[in-house]
């Protein structure tokens, strides 16, 4: 009776073990949708400046982590192998939005970009997608770039240096976080038209509760053409 009573036993528990590692097993794959690189989806970026990458993941069987990696299609060049885990690790649904730095240095010419997501099953979904890096003069450009919080936190004080050739059109200022997101849009008349000016504004954040922040400082020229570029603070 004791020999019945663990054989049982023992059947049980090989099918409550198959039975995970089938669920283990059936797990979807984690998959890639949304995808854009550079503005407007233009493939495109430029030596010294940066360009954004922005995915929806959905990962059922949670994001272990999400790698990046840039290599020239031939010969030598710029080349990025570079692993997110921080805000997506364990996350079942994400919005991955990185700005990634162009070296002033880097090779003109054709690239190729992987972006790969990898679920705790080591189940995995990647894309592949050229990246044209092109020498542009005419794009607007920032430099001196400074945020910071003010006023016990209700402020952000903003300021940059902007040239744009074919002469400014608008600024746009997004500021986003976990739970909160604004953008301001500024077309100064003072500005607009100019081909240089220092950009200085206080932006109203009353509303936007403590956390970590990303600034996105975005001009726009006459000519349509736009520069992004990143910040960041804490509240």
């Amino acid at each position: 009776m004791q020999i019945k009573s663990m054989l049982a036993l023992l059947l049980a528990g090989t099918l409550f073990a198959s039975c995970n590692d089938d669920d283990d097993v059936n797990v979807a794959a984690p998959t890639l949708s949304g995808v854009e690189i550079g503005s407007g989806n233009n493939k495109q970026a430029h030596p010294g400046s940066d360009f954004h990458i922005e995915a929806q993941i959905v990962a059922p069987g949670s994001i272990e982590r999400v790698q990046l990696e840039i290599h020239p299609v031939n010969g030598s060049g710029w080349k990025l192998d570079t692993v997110y885990t921080e805000g997506l690790a364990g996350l079942k649904n994400a919005e991955l939005h990185k700005h990634i730095d162009v070296p002033a240095s880097a090779a003109l010419g054709k690239y190729d970009l992987h972006l790969t997501v990898t679920d705790k099953n080591g189940n995995k979904a990647e894309i592949g997608s050229e990246l044209d890096v092109t020498n542009d003069p005419s794009l607007p450009a920032v430099t001196g770039f400074a945020v910071e919080a003010e006023d016990a936190g209700k402020g952000l004080h903003l300021e940059a240096a902007i040239a744009a050739p074919n002469k400014i059109a608008a600024v746009t200022v997004e500021v986003h976080g976990e739970k909160w997101e604004k953008e301001f849009e500024f077309k100064d008349a003072a500005m607009v038209g100019q081909t240089a000016f220092d950009f200085h504004k206080h932006l109203d954040i009353t509303a936007a509760p403590a956390g970590h922040y990303h600034v996105h400082l975005k001009v726009t020229d006459q000519a349509g053409k736009k520069n992004e570029y990143e910040e960041h603070f804490d509240k």
